[in-house]
């Protein structure tokens, strides 16, 4: 027994207890926090990768739909017709910015098809593709 800062007497082991527990966390608590970070993370991870898929599709749309006007374009502009062969070169830099690239397909170039026909997506996920009908 020692005597408190207000001259009164304690027990040196509830002292030294309350020390011990002021100084930082116990192994069971920091195991609990883990626990529980772990588990939101399991729930945020699905969510956030979809999410990401989505917006990839969304990008890859956008994408085709640029290539389709600009290949429209081409054709008003060069008298072309239905079946005839576009390049890439031929849309970009006059009627595209630059040459766009799908996301999702690891930096591959869109197939850009004759007019008529609806370019393509080089990772080849179904719904990267554009209705270029209307219908």
């Amino acid at each position: 027994m020692w005597k408190t800062p207000h001259g009164r007497t304690a027990l040196t082991g509830a002292i030294m207890r309350r020390d011990r527990r002021e100084r930082g966390f116990t192994l069971v608590e920091i195991m609990i926090v883990i626990l529980i970070i772990g588990i939101l993370v399991s729930l945020a991870l699905p969510s956030w990768m979809n999410a990401r898929a989505r917006a990839q599709t969304r990008i890859c749309v956008a994408n085709l739909r640029q290539i389709h006007q600009a290949k429209e374009m081409y054709a008003l502009a060069t008298r072309a017709q239905t079946g005839d062969t576009v390049a890439m070169t031929d849309l970009v830099p006059q009627y595209l910015d630059r040459e766009p690239f799908c996301p999702a397909g690891g930096g591959a170039a869109y197939t850009v098809n004759a007019i008529g026909a609806p370019p393509q997506c080089p990772s080849g996920i179904p719904s990267h593709r554009f209705d270029w009908t209307g219908d």
